[in-house]
């Protein structure tokens, strides 16, 4: 089965009513996505082929699970300040944008040709509360902004940014603000997750991280790295994805 195939596949959830039960305005910038997942994720290597037919599961509405959390996490900490790391094609952090417009969102994704994919995303579904940072979230951190990071990635930094500046395809990065939440998806397991994710978390935010079956063993073995990095309160929660569909889960860390 090739591309022009798989672009063929019928999405099992298409036309479901489930879709604008759970995603609701946001459905209608989400199907321009869902489109585009279908007809050019996989040659993109945005998605496998496997999950030709399962988009809307999988991906779209997978990710769309996690909005509740982040909404209770956003009212927690006082802020509307979202962050997503390693967006690669968009999850959650795409549909987290469709989904609560008024939230401002911040997609951290160090390759290329994936953030061409998201700004042509973003540009396609008319997102407005969106922009995308090109950078690792190493690189990011408060304490690695004030060392100015090792030699390697001063000068991997200079070289990259002084490009940029060049050709004007984007502006000088500047190490953000902490973040009301980090999201994230499938980026790493939560040991590496708390020196990548926490430092860019604001004292009273939280990282929401979508994970599978084995959450709470991920949080197990991360508790001392967590705690290191001002994480407390780690806990895994079931989420729903939608009616009738398997509930994923998400782990949740408080910083402090």
């Amino acid at each position: 089965m090739d591309q022009r195939d798989h672009a063929c596949a019928h999405d099992r959830l298409e036309g479901s009513p489930v879709l604008s039960e759970v995603l609701g305005q946001a459905l209608e910038p989400l199907k321009l996505f869902h489109d585009k997942l279908e007809t050019e994720g996989i040659e993109r290597g945005i998605i496998g082929p496997r999950d030709a037919g399962i988009v809307w599961e999988r991906h779209i509405l997978n990710s769309a699970a996690i909005v509740p959390f982040v909404v209770d996490s956003c009212r927690d900490a006082g802020s509307r300040r979202v962050a997503d790391l390693g967006s690669g094609g968009g999850f959650p952090g795409l549909i987290l944008a469709a989904c609560l417009p008024d939230y401002q969102l911040t997609l951290i994704e160090p390759m290329e040709r994936r953030v061409i994919w998201l700004r042509e995303c973003i540009e396609m579904m008319g997102l407005g509360n969106v922009e995308v940072l090109r950078d690792r979230a190493e690189n990011l951190a408060p304490s690695a902004a004030g060392r100015g990071g090792s030699e390697q990635g001063r000068r991997k930094r200079a070289k990259t940014v002084g490009k940029q500046s060049r050709t004007g395809s984007m502006p000088a990065i500047k190490p953000p603000q902490p973040f009301a939440v980090v999201s994230c998806r499938a980026v790493a397991p939560l040991t590496k997750l708390a020196s990548w994710a926490l430092p860019l978390v604001q004292t009273g935010g939280r990282l929401v991280a979508l994970k599978g079956r084995s959450a709470q063993a991920e949080i197990d073995k991360a508790l001392k790295e967590l705690r290191k990095r001002g994480g407390r309160n780690p806990r895994a929660e079931e989420a729903q994805v939608g009616p009738g569909l398997e509930p994923t889960h998400v782990v949740l860390v408080d910083k402090i």
